[in-house]
């Protein structure tokens, strides 16, 4: 075990372990360089520093902090924490360093010190914003079909009415809502696709259920049991998010566990 240890308590603890044990073990130390969140602050770094029994024991594998806004490049909290992260090293035993995450790799070498650590990005979320995404997206998601009906002008489809047709069209109900993270806020704004074709989200996000207007679709061409895209290559993770007014990584951790997953490619 490779602990954290994030806070002055935390590695009092461990040091009382290591003598408890009588052996060295190892920890990876993180410092706050700006996000007031996880890590040594200054006054805990400086006590830190000042002690030279504090880390007794305990063998520095590496220090590691957490940038805040890495996903926008020229914002000066960057700089700005990379500074105060190469001056807690100083104060702490040499180890290897780890400062990027995702969007922290993209920020150049002088981020990516002795590890990176590329999370979201790995799965296709554009770690920059407003930029072109370079990495290539790996999840797919389809909803399956299980109702289509025919509607006719005016008719108020899903919970509150929420949605009201202004011409006779074609629901097609699809079995994922928002108890499968399909999150309510797309109800009205997302989109699903079947070919090429885009079928907007109508009404409001159930918990078991969305519906599609079809209506652009020839008659017959989807059936219970059709298959619609919710994330693939029509639409990305970034761009269900923007849908959902939130980013790639809620969109991505909200799936749940209902979905049946195919691992393409993975070791048997």
């Amino acid at each position: 075990m490779r602990p954290v240890l994030n806070s002055r308590p935390q590695i009092d603890a461990w040091r009382r372990l290591a003598q408890r044990l009588d052996r060295e073990l190892d920890a990876i130390v993180q410092v706050d360089t700006g996000m007031a969140r996880l890590g040594l602050d200054a006054a805990e770094l400086q006590g830190l520093a000042s002690d030279a029994q504090a880390l007794a024991g305990i063998r520095v594998a590496c220090v590691m902090s957490h940038l805040a806004c890495a996903e926008q490049p020229a914002h000066p909290a960057n700089a700005a924490q990379r500074e105060r992260f190469i001056a807690a090293r100083r104060m702490l035993p040499a180890a290897p360093a780890s400062l990027a995450n995702s969007s922290g790799v993209f920020l150049g070498p002088d981020y990516h010190f002795d590890l990176v650590r590329p999370g979201a990005a790995l799965y296709g979320v554009a770690p920059i914003e407003g930029a072109p995404n370079p990495m290539r997206p790996v999840v797919r998601l389809e909803g399956r079909v299980i109702q289509v009906r025919e509607i006719g002008a005016g008719t108020a489809v899903g919970y509150g009415e929420g949605w009201r047709s202004e011409r006779p069209t074609r629901i097609a109900t699809v079995s994922v809502g928002y108890a499968d993270g399909w999150l309510r806020s797309l109800g009205n704004r997302g989109l699903a696709w079947f070919g090429d074709a885009a079928l907007p989200i109508v009404g409001r996000v159930s918990m078991d259920t969305i519906t599609l207007d079809a209506g652009a679709l020839p008659d017959g061409a989807l059936a219970p049991g059709s298959l619609v895209e919710l994330i693939g290559e029509h639409q990305g993770v970034d761009a269900v998010a923007d849908a959902a007014d939130t980013i790639g990584y809620e969109i991505l951790t909200a799936l749940g566990s209902r979905y049946a997953r195919s691992y393409v490619g993975a070791a048997a």
